[in-house]
């Protein structure tokens, strides 16, 4: 069946014995950036103005394993075989290490991705992970029992409107179209995908101490001050786990913050790396 969904110019990756659709832009050190649940295209705003901000970034943004245009739509999918899959495409790039970026779900990866890969991973940048370890964590996943009930009923579109509206507020219309003239409905389509495939791997994921001792790149916690107890609970995680951490703090935003201040974002992350590189430079 041909995916109806396409996104500008972008090339398909062999990766795991699947096709990964994905777009690399500018020159310089590379920056993954790794999307949330639905919506393959939402990191375009915010890797547009990172390419501003930053341009001696190159950016790799991608569609995950079964999401948007790339193949792989069986279940489950555990968050370790995400994680192989990101570090996958660095090998399929040639590239042997990466700033890595992640929103969501996709900053769960991330994280996977630095624990099963540390001496590949430049800096971390976790923009709001899912983290079950959180101590309001059920309170959190609870909260999703309508949007579980439309998608159990197989109201795909009624699961996709209530999660942004849950998580988004009432304009999270308009913010979804800035992803993509037809996010929403890719957002449909793939919604099944994350809540059969996904959903069941990400909630049992652990976020091992052990692993991430051995993580020395620097990481920076990117948080919305109005994303709830949930987010900055995960924040004090990644604090506990990872020693070199620093936040961003992105007033006035929710969940959906990257698609409400993707400039403010890109700015937090160029200045973050900026220290980052010139740390390494003294050192």
């Amino acid at each position: 069946m041909t995916n109806p969904f396409k996104e500008g110019v972008m090339k398909t990756a062999r990766v795991n014995d699947i096709d990964i659709r994905y777009e690399l832009t500018g020159e310089g050190e590379p920056l993954l950036l790794i999307h949330g649940s639905n919506i393959a295209t939402g990191l375009r705003p915010l890797a547009t103005a990172l390419s501003r901000r930053a341009p001696s970034l190159s950016l790799v943004r991608y569609h995950r394993r079964g999401v948007g245009g790339s193949t792989g739509r069986d279940w489950p999918i555990s968050t370790e075989q995400q994680a192989s899959d990101a570090l996958g495409l660095l090998d399929a790039l040639d590239l042997p290490s990466a700033h890595i970026l992640g929103y969501s779900y996709g900053a769960t990866v991330a994280i996977e991705a630095a624990l099963a890969a540390p001496d590949r991973t430049r800096s971390l940048i976790l923009v709001e992970p899912i983290l079950s370890e959180a101590p309001s964590s059920q309170a959190f996943f609870s909260g999703m029992d309508p949007v579980m009930s439309l998608y159990a009923a197989g109201d795909m579109a009624g699961a996709a409107t209530a999660t942004f509206a849950a998580l988004g507020g009432e304009n999270w219309p308009e913010l979804v179209a800035t992803a993509a003239p037809d996010a929403f409905d890719m957002a449909v389509r793939d919604t099944e995908m994350f809540y059969r495939a996904e959903w069941p791997e990400l909630t049992a994921w652990t976020f091992s101490p052990t692993r991430a001792a051995a993580v020395s790149a620097p990481v920076l916690s990117v948080l919305g001050t109005r994303s709830g107890p949930f987010f900055s609970e995960g924040r004090q995680l990644i604090h506990q786990r990872f020693q070199r951490c620093t936040d961003a703090d992105i007033p006035g935003t929710n969940h959906l913050l990257y698609l409400q201040a993707p400039e403010v974002i890109a700015a937090e992350i160029t200045h973050f790396l900026i220290q980052h590189s010139a740390s390494q430079q003294t050192s």
